[in-house]
């Protein structure tokens, strides 16, 4: 997992081209050019990005997990929570959708991060998260995540 500012994206590059590719176009993201509901392929289905608006909760504690695809989550609204934990917490047994590339399981946050505007969070396929958390009001954000292919 990698929390950092929007400005320091270019730090990371040359873990994978694919990473550098997203970690170029975030360091120059222009939050004005960004429309709700879209996706935007950079590099066809290796580095995407879509736009939601989600609702923030306070919610029970079910972590996704990816094996193909990194996700860089940024607020471009608002500070969203996300929750922790190695996604080999995960039960054995656990369901994995191969075509959707998301496994869910229930488990223990290891830690919980704020990701501010003007912040991302990187979650590898190692680190299971829960994404969309707030404190004890829903509310809505708008938010890219980022998806690229892992190396």
């Amino acid at each position: 997992m990698i929390l950092d500012q929007w400005e320091n994206a270019l730090r990371y590059l040359g873990i994978s081209p694919e990473l550098d590719l997203a970690l170029r176009f975030l360091s120059g993201l222009n939050p004005g050019q960004l429309a709700v509901n879209t996706r935007v392929e950079l590099q066809g289905s290796d580095v995407f990005y879509t736009v939601s608006e989600p609702l923030l909760s306070a919610r029970a504690m079910t972590f996704e997990f990816h094996r193909r695809y990194t996700d860089i989550h940024v607020p471009v609204t608002g500070t969203e929570r996300i929750a922790l934990c190695p996604a080999s917490a995960r039960p054995a047994d656990t369901p994995f959708d191969d075509e959707k590339d998301i496994g869910f399981f229930s488990g223990h946050a290891v830690n919980t991060v704020k990701v501010p505007v003007g912040w991302f969070c990187i979650c590898f396929p190692e680190d299971a998260h829960v994404p969309c958390l707030s404190g004890p009001e829903e509310h809505a954000i708008v938010k890219l995540v980022l998806k690229v292919r892992a190396s």
